[in-house]
């Protein structure tokens, strides 16, 4: 029986609307009205379930070249209309059953290629089985949040170590990152508002260090365009990861700081990794070639991290008012981010059409 293929670009909607109401819940959360009641209890698994979670499982389904594959983003995309309608189990289910798929595609990578940042990405995906699971059962957000950040940290560090693989790193050097690492996941393993916060700070802050150093990234600062566009956000965003691990280390200052050391993980680590990934791994998703850059890019990825460093600020002082300003902010990053990517990838349809020698007639 043949299968008609299912272009992977048609599973983007579900992530992207999935970010704009993760997005609206986040406003309403700072103090701005939305009407969007419903959601607002679950704008991390939003996030971090329905937006983040199907993109990677989008772009590893698409190495399968399989309808099959490409039923774990669709399963985890369908989180988004179940969470809007206030099915927030049937939503909490599919998330589990989306983390479950990725354990699958993981293992199968591993099985293939056994390198050793397979066992990192396996890791990740375990993390997030976690982390839904919990949610699931409890319903408690500070249950499943450090299983999350140990999703995304796993993955982010696991695709740094895959493309960077040909860099001549010692033993020494490799073994280290292993040792932090470890540590990150002794702190997740912990009571995480007892040890295990300031424990996941510490291996934070090492990884952090680690990735300044050893990365790629400051060699693509030498090459002009792309290249050093995702350099730059890959620099500034280990920043923010050793932001986020010194203030879980620091003593707690108000009711504030544990928000600003958790945006300072998901909205300035994680997102400038988005910015500095997406116009390397969209082609692959997309199935075409083509240099999915814009000048512009660097200005919303700016925008977004000048925001941040607001809402940081807001969170130092305990400004309610400047938290909700600095949020219109990051809304405006990310969705324009997200528009100027999307039309760069239409005028490349269009150059591409016309290179064809096609007309409208």
């Amino acid at each position: 029986m043949k299968f008609i293929r299912i272009p992977p670009i048609a599973l983007l909607p579900f992530a992207l609307l999935s970010l704009v109401l993760g997005i609206l819940t986040g406003l309403v959360r700072l103090g701005y009205p939305m009407p969007v009641a419903e959601a607002v209890g679950q704008h991390g698994a939003l996030m971090i379930g329905s937006f983040l979670t199907t993109l990677i499982l989008l772009e590893r389904a698409v190495v399968f070249k399989t309808n099959w594959a490409l039923l774990a983003p669709l399963l985890n995309g369908l989180s988004l209309p179940a969470f809007w309608l206030g099915a927030t189990e049937l939503a909490q289910g599919l998330l589990i059953a989306g983390a479950l798929s990725m354990v699958l595609m993981t293992y199968l990578f591993l099985v293939r290629h056994r390198h050793s940042y397979y066992y990192l990405l396996l890791a990740g995906s375990v993390c997030l089985a976690v982390g839904n699971s919990l949610l699931f059962r409890n319903g408690f957000y500070p249950l499943a949040v450090p299983w999350w950040m140990g999703f995304l940290l796993f993955t982010i560090v696991g695709e740094r170590l895959e493309l960077s693989r040909f860099l001549p790193l010692t033993t020494g050097q490799r073994a280290l990152l292993w040792a932090l690492l470890a540590l990150v996941a002794l702190g997740i393993g912990q009571p995480f508002h007892g040890a295990g916060q300031s424990v996941l700070g510490a291996g934070m802050l090492g990884v952090a260090l680690w990735l300044l150093r050893y990365d790629m990234a400051l060699k693509s600062l030498r090459k002009p365009g792309q290249a050093r566009y995702s350099g730059v956000w890959l620099l500034v965003g280990y920043g923010w990861l050793f932001l986020s691990g010194l203030l879980f280390l620091l003593p707690v200052r108000n009711a504030f700081w544990y928000d600003a050391a958790l945006h300072s993980f998901f909205l300035g680590f994680v997102f400038s990794m988005i910015f500095a990934h997406a116009p390397i791994i969209l082609p692959g998703v997309l199935g075409r070639g083509g240099v999915f850059y814009h000048p512009l890019l660097y200005a919303w990825a700016g925008l977004n991290s000048v925001s941040l460093g607001l809402r940081l600020g807001a969170d130092w002082q305990a400004l309610p008012n400047w938290r909700v300003f600095s949020g219109f902010g990051q809304t405006a990053a990310l969705l324009g981010f997200f528009v100027t990517i999307a039309l760069t990838v239409a005028g490349l349809n269009r150059l591409s059409f016309r290179k064809k020698g096609y007309s409208r007639g």
